[in-house]
């Protein structure tokens, strides 16, 4: 006769069980999220240019959107280092000669730039990077993205949004010109370039940065990975 009586015990203490685990994790999500006031973006700044200044490696990936007439890319992905000597490797999409390559191979190394961009596997060598495009440039101390956080004007924290699932501070601005070309002569600034980046809080670790030298033609570098073990070395044959 006690069964019935038993059940709906047991029952109503399952479904009370159920609603605290559901309620505390509905907590525990939503305090993830930082809803604290935004930092002082030219202090966050100074913080990301010196992390970054001292990086050694980084993982990056590049996109263009629009045109800039002097940097024929469409997208890049490679590794970056400064140890045990400047360095990147990776896959660039670019537009040469009138003809679009797709996935070509490339690998800087003793300020070289060699790609197999004609023959898959096969690597050229195509002389000082810095005549074509200088990715390894971007992770330079003097004259790479940490030169661009300490070139910064204007600076406003406008929010936080997610980069790779990682929360950083988005904060608008503006960059020098001459910080712009140090970083790609290609760019080929004539003044004030308006810059978004987002660097994360707790660090001041640099997540994203994006340039856009004229209206609608856009540089985005995403990064990760920073200070991860990264080996170049000189192809083969060339």
């Amino acid at each position: 006769m006690q069964t019935r009586p038993r059940l709906a015990v047991l029952l109503s203490l399952f479904t009370a069980l159920m609603t605290a685990l559901v309620l505390t994790s509905g907590c525990s999500s939503s305090e993830t999220k930082n809803d604290g006031p935004l930092p002082d973006a030219a202090t966050l700044l100074k913080q990301s240019a010196e992390t970054t200044k001292a990086a050694k490696s980084v993982h990056l990936v590049l996109t263009v959107t629009g045109e800039i007439k002097r940097l024929p890319i469409t997208n890049l992905t490679g590794d970056l280092t400064n140890v045990p000597a400047v360095g990147a490797s990776g896959k660039v999409s670019l537009t040469a000669a009138g003809q679009k390559l797709d996935d070509v191979s490339f690998v800087v190394t003793d300020g070289n730039l060699y790609a197999d961009a004609f023959s898959p596997g096969t690597f050229s060598d195509y002389g000082p990077a810095s005549d074509i495009y200088d990715v390894s440039a971007i992770l330079s101390p003097d004259k790479g993205l940490a030169n661009i956080l300490a070139n910064f004007s204007d600076a406003k924290a406008e929010g936080r949004e997610s980069i790779n699932g990682v929360e950083a501070v988005k904060i608008t601005g503006k960059v020098t010109d001459t910080a712009v070309n140090a970083i790609a002569p290609q760019i080929e600034a004539a003044g004030p370039v308006p810059a978004v980046v987002w660097i994360k809080e707790d660090g001041g670790q640099l997540l994203q940065a994006q340039l856009e030298p004229t209206p609608g033609n856009v540089v985005k570098m995403t990064l990760s990975d920073w200070d991860k073990p990264v080996t170049v070395t000189k192809p083969e044959g060339v």
